[in-house]
């Protein structure tokens, strides 16, 4: 798996090299969006502890002790204290603003609609919950909205 994440920046760049001929705007643009949705799955590799997380309103003070966030190619992996493992399918859309992404459990119901926002070492993430499907607008979980708000801060051990 590690040759993966360090070969994902070159297979990135070939991508870009390769697709870099002469095109119509449309395709150009559509290019330049896979290219940046590739890049920022790169910036997202690794493994993330929750520093605060917030459902429907609530805040969850002891959800950060007890799991480990992990995101491996386009998969996001919760891991519990326990080492239990519940492995999703992220797709990122870089070019809608605010950031979008989607989350896939196994067994492929519907997306989990969702936005985020990744800042150096900070990666914010809001997202619809429960019977909720539409794409949140702000990163906010107001009583109601059925919506969870989460702050990751990059692990560096």
């Amino acid at each position: 798996m590690k040759w993966l994440v360090t070969s994902f920046p070159i297979i990135a760049l070939l991508i870009i090299t390769g697709c870099s001929r002469s095109r119509s705007n449309e395709g150009a643009a559509r290019a330049a969006t896979l290219s940046q949705d590739d890049l920022d799955l790169v910036k997202h590799q690794g493994t993330w502890r929750i520093e605060s997380s917030t459902w429907n309103g609530v805040k969850e003070p002891d959800v950060g002790k007890s799991v480990t966030i992990l995101f491996q190619g386009d998969k996001f992996i919760v891991v519990d204290i326990d080492g239990n493992r519940q492995q999703e399918t992220i797709k990122l859309m870089s070019s809608q603003n605010p950031k979008a992404i989607d989350c896939t459990s196994k067994g492929g119901a519907q997306p989990t609609p969702g936005i985020y926002s990744l800042e150096g070492d900070t990666f914010t993430w809001c997202s619809a919950g429960g019977a909720n499907k539409i794409r949140p607008t702000a990163f906010s979980s107001e009583p109601g909205s059925n919506q969870s708000l989460i702050f990751l801060r990059r692990s560096m051990n």
